[in-house]
């Protein structure tokens, strides 16, 4: 066949368009990872890290130097140890990294470039899913236009950007790829098997790893299940094989992450018996619903069986685990929760960030809430073959907005989640080829980047018009591993200190410390804050129950602030005018003294 034959030049065209994408896709990586990278380069990717951070890097060391893979006790913290949420999912990779490297660079060089890597590499993967998206979802002549909006609009995703910073070893940056897995993988569950079992692992591959996308995770489910009820025929055999698929790898990580003497455990904030009750009985449903359909073929029969497998699993559920409707934090003493928990912006609800943050709200909020209204337009408009989409877009969308509405950590994963589908659906609106430059622009226009900038210029006037309450505390210096550094000079103790600084010692010494950031940790975290407002002779007695070796304040920090707010009498307070009890010594450890140490005399 001729070079310029008409099939030639329009086989080349393919391939420049389908190459394009990837090739943008490269830049905007290399430029965002750098991007994350460069404020870590200042202190040192190691500072980089939050509290989370800090916390799963210990928990990977100790892995890695023998802790039982079914232990899940951070030891060394309230001592003799605090059982913590999280399961081995993340620890496992993260370690066979280190140990990978090790050989070349030293442990100190891989775990350096672990913190490097694991996160880029992750938005990486983040960055072709959604084009994945985008380009399943668009039709031809605006796919490519469709794919361009998208890497920008998740490049400009600011609230998801920060799980991928170099140092983020969390959890949230590796949900944030499943769940954008599932929403590639779900639209095809009628026309592919490998499809249909990949989107039921990447289910419970999230659910094992946290359960921050249970909501997400079971409407998409009961969306599933009504698919199922409504159509009948092939595409509930397609279903049947999901539900297998959910049923299969529940029971498959839990053999690989519980004990099994651990399953009758009402453990209702991580992966444990009643959220394996939910999924492999919501699998079972699924798989009775198809079953079923084989036999009586009849939307009124498949309806009448899900209704019943339903309400058979969720009255197991509710007889065994009545106690997991509770909220996770309900155990937190009251204290503790005015203290600490109230005051992580994380988990902050709308109303709170609109009393304490409000020119944050249109950066969190504005980019998923338009999208969520376009997104419906397109369901309502799309014909009948290509409506499932739309319906897994809309209920993804519309449950992390309602997560994010609760806590504000669901709307980085709504605003990321929410790129490719804003840019199919201008694509829809517009498409022309001619109209791709106001496409990008209407792209660049509404990115979470563009309202979070508009927040920001907006704040003066906000808080002339309605002035706020202070913000949110911040990090402190102390908070970092180089900030808790000097204390690895002192004999290995107990350690009294704030919360959040809690991980930071972990990490940078071996040292044992009372508090640290986590729901699970009361008696800790109570210990320090009643032994630091209590009296100074009151908390001798204190010190001495808890076997304290040290006790550690940050000049200028948050928490001292409240500390003094709401005991101005008490021990920390006294320790920061300068007044040292008989039972304690000063130690002359940091020269900055951003640290005041004091060690417990015996």
């Amino acid at each position: 066949m001729p070079e310029d034959s008409p099939a030639s030049s329009g086989s080349t065209q393919m391939e420049k368009s389908a190459s394009r994408p990837l090739v943008m896709i490269a830049v905007v990586w290399a430029a965002a990872v750098a991007a994350l990278a460069l404020p870590a380069l200042g202190g040192g990717f190691f500072d980089a890290m939050s509290t989370d951070d800090a916390m799963r890097l210990v928990e990977v060391r100790d892995l890695i130097a023998g802790q039982g893979w079914f232990d899940l006790t951070q030891h060394r913290l309230d001592p003799p140890g605090a059982s913590m949420h999280w399961s081995r999912v993340i620890d496992a990779p993260l370690a066979a990294l280190m140990l990978v490297l090790r050989p070349v660079t030293g442990m100190h060089g891989a775990e350096a470039i672990t913190l490097v890597l694991w996160p880029a590499l992750l938005f990486g993967a983040a960055l072709l899913l959604v084009v994945a998206i985008a380009r399943r979802m668009s039709d031809e002549d605006g796919r490519d236009a469709a794919q361009v909006a998208t890497v920008l609009l998740a490049a400009l995703s600011i609230p998801a950007l920060i799980h991928f910073r170099a140092g983020a070893i969390d959890h949230h940056n590796v949900q944030i790829v499943l769940l954008l897995s599932l929403v590639l993988l779900l639209p095809a569950i009628g026309q592919s098997s490998i499809s249909t079992c990949l989107a039921g692992l990447a289910a419970t591959v999230s659910l094992a790893i946290g359960l921050e996308m249970l909501p997400v995770i079971a409407a998409l489910c009961v969306a599933v299940l009504g698919l199922s009820v409504w159509c009948g025929g092939a595409i509930t055999a397609r279903i049947g094989v999901f539900g297998a698929a959910l049923a299969v790898s529940s029971l498959l990580l839990a053999a690989l992450l519980l004990p099994w003497h651990s399953l009758g455990a009402p453990v209702c904030d991580a992966f444990g018996g009643p959220v394996l009750l939910l999924i492999a009985g919501g699998g079972v449903c699924l798989m009775i619903v198809a079953g079923i359909d084989r036999h009586y073929p009849v939307r009124a029969a498949r309806f009448a069986v899900a209704a019943i497998a339903g309400v058979i699993v969720l009255g197991v559920f509710f007889k065994l685990f009545s106690g997991c409707m509770a909220s996770p934090y309900a155990q937190v003493p009251p204290l503790v929760t005015s203290f600490w928990l109230d005051q992580v912006v994380e988990t902050m609800s709308v109303a709170t960030v609109a009393q304490l943050i409000p020119q944050k709200l249109a950066g969190y909020y504005g980019f998923p809430l338009i999208t969520l209204g376009f997104a419906f337009a397109a369901l309502i408009r799309a014909p009948s073959s290509g409506r499932w989409q739309w319906v897994v877009a809309v209920v993804t969308l519309a449950m992390l907005i309602a997560i994010s509405l609760w806590e504000l950590r669901g709307a980085a994963a709504a605003n990321i989640v929410a790129a490719p589908f804003f840019a199919v659906c201008i694509a829809h609106l517009w498409p022309s080829r001619a109209q791709r430059t106001k496409m990008l622009l209407a792209a660049l226009v509404v990115s979470p980047a563009t309202l979070a900038g508009l927040g920001v210029a907006a704040w003066p006037l906000i808080d002339r018009t309605a002035p706020t309450q202070a913000a949110a505390r911040q990090v402190m210096l102390c908070q970092t591993l180089s900030g808790a550094a000097p204390l690895a000079a002192l004999p290995p103790g107990r350690i009294m200190a704030s919360i959040d600084q809690g991980p930071a010692i972990l990490a940078a010494t071996q040292h044992s410390v009372f508090a640290a950031p986590y729901h699970r940790n009361n008696n800790g975290n109570l210990a320090m804050l009643n032994t630091m407002m209590a009296a100074p002779q009151d908390a001798r007695q204190m010190l001495r129950d808890h076997r304290v070796d040290y006790v550690v304040i940050c000049s200028g920090s948050a928490d001292l602030i409240d500390f003094v707010r709401l005991a101005p009498n008490g021990l920390a307070a006294r320790l920061d005018k300068g007044e040292t009890p008989d039972y304690l010594e000063r130690l002359d450890l940091d020269p900055a003294h951003r640290l005041s140490v004091w060690r417990v005399r015996p």
